[in-house]
């Protein structure tokens, strides 16, 4: 509040903290139903109030939207269903679903395509799949590209397989005729190339996702000419760097050489021309403090830059229409007090003493009684401190 308020009904005492807006997760996918509960305890735990799924199925969102969307959970997007090509990614991760019974026994294979993910090898084809897509009520829209400049060469391989890049701008067209936006699954810099031309407005990995040792390094730079046309469109990249640790963690030399010589370069390419970078981890099971942690061992960014990033950029990305990410009169009372000042020491930002949504305190009884209503699939604890 700028102007002091009529009435006050309770002083809060913030003990010398230094307070900063809630963290966004740009990048992850809630398919664990049966796990959202401890999703939801994590996220608040961190002070991760939005988040951003960049793709899923109906059948699970169904399980798990009436817990989401309110003060005392995390506010929530979702791509649902993307489009890849016949044999890609993330068929692969949809059959371990599948096997892992989170989804129905009575689906087949043939059943994933329209159920689990838009299956596309012709242009003739997307008219059906939009429609259904649609069905869906998707927030934005996943498109799977991976080494489109060897599109058809890996039939065998899911992680090297998505939508053929050439049907791409149609899919574009059609939803940014619909209101939507389009975000890009990526593997390589060509892939980033490919996204780009065919006007997506995001793209969610940098490039160096499943990180193959036969490609050189150059084969995963962003060029110049790319960064500066992402800046020119206003094109968002999501970072995604836990998969350093998730795909090399054995590999020490090979990771370290992935940093210094095409993460690191990438990321203060787009700094230099100024491309809007978002906060996401991609990993199921934990939430985006780690990676805003992983980006700040990289000293690509200021302590003052990352919070930004983190708080102010990636949040106001996920709900645009939102008055959110800044600490201003007329916006929404969602804010984290730290013990320490995290601009002469980021690691502060692990030290959340008191969380604030929409003005409601989720540091009481009051939230801790409210979010037992939610634990039912075994959490055995709310940690609230």
């Amino acid at each position: 509040m700028l102007k002091r308020p009529g009435r006050i009904d309770e002083v809060v005492d913030l003990k010398n903290g230094y307070v900063i807006p809630p963290f966004a997760e740009a990048h992850n996918h809630w398919l664990e139903p049966q796990r959202v509960d401890e999703y939801i305890q994590n996220y608040l735990r961190d002070g991760v109030f939005y988040v951003k799924d960049e793709g899923n199925l109906p059948y699970i969102v169904s399980q798990f939207r009436d817990k989401l969307d309110r003060p005392t959970s995390v506010d929530f997007i979702t791509a649902l269903l993307g489009f890849t090509g016949s044999g890609g990614h993330p068929l692969e991760i949809i059959r371990q679903f599948k096997t892992f019974g989170v989804l129905p026994k009575e689906w087949s294979e043939a059943d994933f395509d329209g159920k689990a993910v838009m299956i596309v090898d012709d242009a003739k084809d997307i008219p059906s799949h939009w429609s259904l897509l649609l069905e869906s009520k998707p927030d934005f829209v996943k498109v799977f590209l991976n080494y489109s400049e060897q599109f058809g060469m890996h039939k065998d391989d899911p992680k090297k397989t998505g939508l053929n890049p050439k049907l791409l701008p149609e899919i574009v067209r059609l939803a940014h005729a619909a209101g939507l936006y389009v975000s890009v699954h990526i593997s390589t810099a060509a892939d980033f190339h490919n996204a780009l031309v065919a006007g997506a407005d995001e793209i969610a990995h940098l490039p160096f996702i499943d990180f193959d040792k036969e490609l050189g390094n150059e084969h995963f730079r962003i060029s110049e000419t790319d960064a500066r046309l992402a800046a020119r469109r206003g094109v968002r990249v999501i970072t995604t760097l836990g998969w350093l640790k998730a795909d090399l963690g054995d590999d020490p030399q090979r990771a370290a050489e992935a940093r210094t010589q095409v993460v690191i370069p990438n990321l203060r390419l787009l700094k230099r021309f100024g491309v809007k970078i978002l906060v996401g981890s991609d990993q199921f099971r934990q939430t985006s403090l780690p990676e805003i942690l992983l980006i700040s061992s990289l000293k690509v960014f200021t302590n003052l830059e990352l919070l930004k990033m983190s708080c102010e950029v990636t949040p106001q990305a996920i709900f645009p229409k939102r008055k959110i990410g800044f600490l201003r009169g007329g916006y929404e009372a969602s804010f984290l007090v730290l013990d320490g000042n995290p601009l002469t020491d980021f690691e502060q930002i692990k030290n959340i003493k008191l969380r604030f949504k929409q003005g409601y305190p989720l540091n009481s009884e009051r939230f801790t009684r409210e979010i037992q209503k939610y634990l039912s699939h075994g959490v055995k604890q709310w940690a609230v401190s």
